[in-house]
């Protein structure tokens, strides 16, 4: 019951995890819309599962292997998807898949990358264990960064930083996109000054992307980056 509450609460109530799930999730869709429903994705740092929950209800996905390193997170990972059939987990680390290759036909791994100091391995990982012709969804913050994040070892990637990871390792970049932006990170500063940081405040009034073309959000000085790589070697 309570992991069903806070998934409904989470599509109302503010909170730093709450405002990016919002707008990084309408990037990621537009994403798959261009990859299109595919049998078997492999998250590599699933987190909470919010986004693996989303790919599969949505339909884009029929079934997900899930990976995740922290114990924290993992245990709110079994505790969201658990129960789901369609979802096997697994607690690792991105720098050790242990998946044979070419085992899916879809990676993503969303702000995970920019935490680890051996990304290259870790590209490297996410690579191997997609099948040729595979999509991979990769999501890192976008350089300048607004505020301190003590996890990160990288303040974040262009798109070029992206194309020097993975196009080495047989990719070919696909599509690029941004979320984040200026205007909703500076609500989500404003409303981090106020009572219980905020969480009382609709996470709908904290989104400032949300009616912004691709152009705009990228002008915006995004604090997010999406980028849509195919394996074709």
């Amino acid at each position: 019951m309570i992991p069903r509450l806070r998934t409904w609460l989470s599509q109302f109530i503010y909170t730093p995890n709450t405002i990016r799930y919002r707008v990084e999730w309408r990037r990621l869709r537009d994403a798959l819309r261009l990859v299109g429903p595919v049998d078997h994705l492999f998250d590599g740092g699933a987190g909470s599962g919010e986004f693996a929950r989303k790919a599969l209800a949505e339909g884009w996905v029929r079934r997900v292997t899930a990976l995740e390193y922290d114990a924290g997170n993992f245990a709110c990972l079994r505790a969201k998807l658990g129960a789901d059939p369609r979802v096997e987990m697994c607690q690792g680390s991105l720098l050790e898949i242990p998946y044979a290759d070419a085992s899916f036909d879809l990676v993503q791994s969303t702000q995970v990358i920019e935490h680890i100091e051996d990304h290259e391995t870790a590209a490297r990982e996410l690579i191997r264990v997609l099948k040729p012709g595979g999509y991979a969804i990769i999501t890192v913050p976008h350089p300048p960064e607004p505020f301190p994040n003590d996890g990160h070892v990288r303040e974040g990637y262009t798109e070029a930083d992206l194309r020097a990871l993975f196009e080495p390792l047989g990719c070919v970049l696909k599509h690029t996109d941004y979320c984040l932006t200026r205007g909703t990170v500076e609500r989500m500063l404003a409303v981090e000054k106020l009572p219980l940081h905020g969480l009382f405040v609709p996470v709908a009034l904290v989104d400032a992307e949300k009616h912004q073309s691709r152009a705009e959000r990228q002008a915006d000085t995004p604090f997010g980056i999406l980028a849509l790589f195919q394996k074709v070697r």
